[in-house]
């Protein structure tokens, strides 16, 4: 009786060894941090400021800061306005973009549109603003009609304001 007392005892101990496993240790995933934003926001906005003046509000329908990669990415629309003495100037609207940090400088693409207080109205693909020069530019194919001219070509840059601007490889119709 004493041997089965002392099997059942081993397998007691046995068990209880066995049992004893760290099951509080976090599943392992592929996720890289990297590529996780450190910070979101969905219909956000962003005022962009000199010297106490707002000189362009952006909005956005998602936001995701990428602080260790220097920059921020715009997805789900977005709208800039650019101010001048208060009031809008110009707005650009496109579906993506990217703010560069510490610049501020802005990328944005898909489907870019920029229209002023003036009725002149830039398409392209690609745009670029620089928020220190307040000028927008790009490589790609651009359009541009104003009340005066309807103007294309490949390359371009501007005061953010698209009243003095230069086309690179133009073609296009004109009118005095």
């Amino acid at each position: 009786m004493r041997l089965v007392y002392s099997y059942i005892l081993i397998l007691l101990f046995g068990i209880t060894l066995s049992s004893c496993e760290n099951k509080f240790v976090p599943p392992k995933t592929e996720l890289n941090s990297e590529e996780i934003p450190e910070q979101e926001s969905w219909n956000s906005s962003v005022a962009f400021s000199d010297s106490g003046k707002v000189k362009a509000i952006l909005r956005a329908g998602h936001i995701m800061a990428f602080n260790k990669k220097g920059y921020t990415v715009i997805d789900s629309g977005a709208r800039v306005d650019f101010y001048r003495d208060k009031l809008i100037v110009s707005t650009l609207t496109s579906r993506r973009g990217k703010i560069l940090e510490p610049s501020k400088n802005i990328e944005i693409y898909d489907s870019v549109v920029v229209v002023n207080n003036e009725g002149s109205i830039l398409k392209t693909q690609k745009l670029f603003w620089d928020n220190q020069t307040q000028k927008v530019s790009t490589e790609e194919y651009v359009k541009i009609k104003t009340p005066k001219e309807e103007v294309e070509g490949i390359g371009f840059i501007s005061d953010q304001n698209l009243k003095n601007y230069t086309i690179f490889k133009v073609t296009g119709t004109f009118s005095e």
